[in-house]
Order: C-alpha cells, then sequence, then structure tokens
C-alpha cells in the first residue's frame, strides 16, 4: 500500500516556529540586548494580535500615549506594531467569516471619504516641489487612516468597548505621570512645561484632555468596578495637574470647549454636570494662581504672539492664497515655508522658518495649506462623520437603556470635542491620537447597532405569539 505524504500539522510547525522565533531573538540579544528585548517583545505582540486583534487595536491606543516611549535608538515600535495589525485585519477581512464588520459595506460613506483623502493626497504628488517628502506624508496618511477600518473591525462587544477605554485612560495615566514628574528644564521654553511621552507640552495636553473626559466618565459610572472607578479618579487628577503643568493656552482652551460641551451634552444628568464643572473650574483655577509661579501666570496671561505661532500661521495663509484649491503639495510646509517669507509683514519668529523650519501648529490650517480646499473640505468631512456616528452611537445606546456605554460614550465625545478645538494649536495630521479619536466614533456605532439588533432579536423570540397573547388578554379581562 502507497502511503501519501502529509504536511506537518500545527501541533508539529508552531513549536518549531516558536523555537526558530527563541534562537533569533538570542542572536539578536547577543548582537545588542535593546534588540533583543525588541525582539521578544515582538514575537509576543505578534502572537496575541494574532489571537486577538482587539488587543492590537488596544495596543495603538497606548502606543498613542507614549510616543517617545515607542521610540528606542531610532526605531519606532509603534510603527512595526501597527504594520503587523495592518497584517492580521487583512488577514480576518479575508477569512471569508460571516461574523467579521466589513466597514466598505456597513460604513461606505465614511469609507469613500477616507479613500477619496488619501486618493487627493497621492494626486498632490504631482506638483509637490521635494517628491520624497510627499511620498513620505501619503504613506503615514494611509497607515494612519488604517486605524479606522481596523477599529471598527476589531472592537465588535460592548465588552471590547469598555476595555479600550480602560487602556486609553491607563495609556493617559503614563502620559500625566510622566509629565509631572519628568518635567523639562526652563531653557527648552520660556517657562518649565510638562511634555511628558508626548515630547510636546501642548500635544500632551491635547491627549490628557481624552483622557480627562473618558476617565470622569468611568468614575461616575455606577455600573462600572468600584476599584476601576477609584482608579479613574485618580487618573482624572493627574490627568488636570499634568494639563496645567503642560502650560498649554490651546490644552487649556480644549478643556474649557470640552466643559461646555458636557453640560450641553449631559442630557438627564445636565444639573449636577453643572454643578461639578463649575466646582472644578473654581477649585482647578484658585489652585493655579496660589501655587503656580509668576513666570508660568505670566504665559498664559500674556501671548507675545504664541512663540512665534502666529508667524507660522501667516506663512500657512499665504500658501492658501497661492494655492487655494489644490495647496502647496502634501507634506511640503517644512520644505516650502522659507518661500512664503519675502513678503510686506513682519516676522518675529523668523528662525522658525529659516534656522530651524516648523510645522503649522494648527491642523486646519496645516492641511489647507498643503491639500488646498478641496482636502480640506475632505478632511472636515471625515471629522463631521465620525462625529456624527459618535453622536448615533449614544442615541443608540440610550435607546437600548445601556447606561454604562451611554455614559462613556459621552464622556468620549465631549473629550473628543476638546481635543478638536486643541488641534488649533499644534499639527497632528500624523499622530495616531488623532486618527484613533477619530476611529472610536465609527466604532462605537459598530458596537451599538450590532447590540441593539442583538437585543432585538432576543426580545423578538422570547415575545409570545400574537395569538397566544391575545387569548391571554381575553382570559384576563372576563
Amino acid at each position: 500500500m502507497r502511503l501519501r505524504p502529509s504536511l506537518p500539522g500545527a501541533h508539529v510547525l508552531v513549536p518549531v516556529a516558536a523555537g526558530l522565533a527563541a534562537v533569533l531573538a538570542g542572536i539578536v540579544s547577543g548582537i545588542d540586548p535593546v534588540y533583543g528585548i525588541l525582539a521578544a517583545v515582538g514575537v509576543a505582540f505578534v502572537v496575541v494580535v494574532v489571537a486577538d486583534l482587539s488587543a492590537g487595536f488596544c495596543a495603538m491606543v497606548l502606543f498613542a500615549y507614549m510616543e517617545t516611549l515607542s521610540t528606542l535608538q531610532g526605531f519606532s515600535v509603534a510603527k512595526v506594531a501597527g504594520v503587523v495589525i495592518a497584517g492580521s485585519w487583512l488577514a480576518v477581512m479575508t477569512s471569508g467569516r460571516r461574523d467579521v464588520r466589513n466597514p466598505l459595506t456597513e460604513r461606505p460613506g465614511l469609507m469613500y471619504l477616507l479613500l477619496l483623502f488619501l486618493g487627493w493626497t497621492a494626486i498632490s504628488l504631482a506638483w509637490s516641489p521635494d517628491r520624497g517628502e510627499a511620498v513620505a506624508s501619503v504613506v503615514r496618511y494611509g497607515l494612519n487612516i488604517l486605524l479606522i477600518p481596523i477599529g471598527y473591525t476589531a472592537v465588535r462587544k460592548p465588552d471590547d468597548v469598555v476595555r479600550l477605554f480602560t487602556v486609553l485612560i491607563f495609556g493617559a495615566a503614563i502620559a500625566a505621570v510622566s509629565g509631572i514628574v519628568d518635567a523639562p528644564a526652563a531653557s527648552m521654553y520660556d517657562v518649565a512645561r510638562a511634555a511628558g511621552t508626548a515630547g510636546d507640552p501642548n500635544e500632551l495636553a491635547a491627549g490628557l484632555i481624552v483622557g480627562f473626559w473618558v476617565a470622569a466618565a468611568m468614575a461616575v459610572n455606577r455600573h462600572i468596578d468600584a476599584r476601576v472607578r477609584l482608579a479613574a479618579v485618580g487618573v482624572a487628577l493627574l490627568c488636570l495637574v499634568s494639563i496645567a503643568l503642560s502650560l498649554s493656552r490651546g490644552g487649556l482652551l480644549g478643556l474649557g470647549a470640552a466643559a461646555l460641551a458636557t453640560v450641553v451634552l449631559g442630557g438627564r444628568w445636565r444639573a449636577p454636570i453643572i454643578a461639578a464643572v463649575t466646582s472644578l473650574t473654581v477649585l482647578g483655577t484658585g489652585a493655579f494662581l496660589v501655587l503656580s509661579s509668576d513666570a508660568a501666570r505670566a504665559r498664559l496671561t500674556e501671548s507675545g504672539g504664541g512663540s512665534g505661532r502666529i508667524d507660522l500661521w501667516t506663512i500657512a495663509l499665504r500658501m492658501i492664497d497661492a494655492h487655494p484649491v489644490r495647496g502647496i503639495g502634501t507634506g511640503q510646509y517644512l520644505t516650502s515655508s522659507v518661500h512664503y517669507l519675502i513678503r510686506p509683514g513682519a516676522f518675529q519668529r523668523g528662525d522658525l522658518l529659516l534656522i530651524a523650519p516648523k510645522i503649522a501648529h494648527n491642523t486646519y490650517l496645516g492641511t489647507v495649506a498643503e491639500l488646498g480646499l478641496v482636502g480640506g473640505a475632505l478632511g472636515l468631512a471625515i471629522v463631521f462623520a465620525s462625529g456624527r456616528c459618535a453622536w448615533l452611537a449614544i442615541r443608540e445606546f440610550e435607546r437600548q437603556g445601556d447606561e454604562r456605554l451611554e455614559i462613556l460614550a459621552r464622556g468620549f465625545v465631549v473629550g473628543a470635542m476638546g481635543y478638536a478645538v486643541s488641534l488649533i494649536f499644534i499639527s497632528e495630521n500624523y499622530k495616531k491620537m488623532m486618527w484613533i479619536v477619530l476611529a472610536l466614533g465609527p466604532v462605537l456605532l459598530s458596537v451599538a447597532r450590532r447590540a441593539g439588533k442583538a437585543a432585538d432579536e432576543r426580545s423578538s423570540v422570547d415575545a409570545p405569539p400574537a395569538d397566544d397573547a391575545l387569548e391571554r388578554r381575553e382570559v384576563a379581562t372576563v
């Protein structure tokens, strides 16, 4: 009898693959221990992501708060992790499973907007002076945009949402603590300011706005475990302290805008929210005035041109004036800004354009300057589409009576609105934080719709037939 050759099964391939990975990690460790640690962590991360895509997306949320910690010796761990998660997502999408949420069929409008935006950035290669920077910009946009469909597919259940927000406030706690205990010297800025793991005070404050409001929503949520709620109270306080230490005007304006949004979107909790917001505002302002230095108070009350930010905005406006429809090309602000300097009008900080060129420090102006009114309109459409998804999710959770997720969704939405205001003062086009915030709107709506559909199916199954119900009502009447 002739035997057919057979391929080794998973019980053979998995140990062999694990052994090869261990040998590779050992070799790399002999060359450089840092790379050995990265290799070991990378292998573990791949295993986790392949087993649970939701865990991989949670890891990206954590990386968004650990900008400086995720880069070791010029090696970006977050970028490699993003590629791994993207590959795992593609494998899930092509697996043929019926339970996979496909954003292209369920949210086609948003997906087409993302494709149009990415397509327009690619088209701008045709008129971009620095082709290398333009290609890098398109790639960075593409990888960040993928976070939206990945999140939509990965986060499927209400418990996934709770876990995701728990990871978010954990990352915010790390960023806040790093800003408090490791503040840079005053020589780096006009006064000592917390920068934390974001590496920039304004970016730290912007990210912590989202962290604070999600932590606050979790702290007041009676459907969350008491120990988690207590920890959330601590995280919220840490976020407030770190935002104050950042001395970020944009961060404080964003925090104030989120506070107003909380009152507007408070729903049936509006009265206690007004009391809480008023108390925190009075106590926080009083504590800052009493404990802060004269230099810190002066920085928040005396604009002084925004440390050159007004000059950077002026350059962006000149770019828009020169190329209003198409823009100067994606990724071109940094290399092209010097060409818009020699025009009438005084500049206080020409060094920001000549000696050490800076980005636009305004996400909206920078986008329109590089991608024109077409790209700017597409970008705003993505923002509004994501916000609409988040609002519909709140309404759906409210309809279902799911108070736990409704409160968390409301907290996230007001935090996202404050973050959107802070984008006036920073350029976040390529930052994971911005694209994760945009991703969470569709994610919440997907979970809400899925949970609502499941609840409706259960109620239809449990409901008695119409004839039986009518007969019981007639008997009760008799």
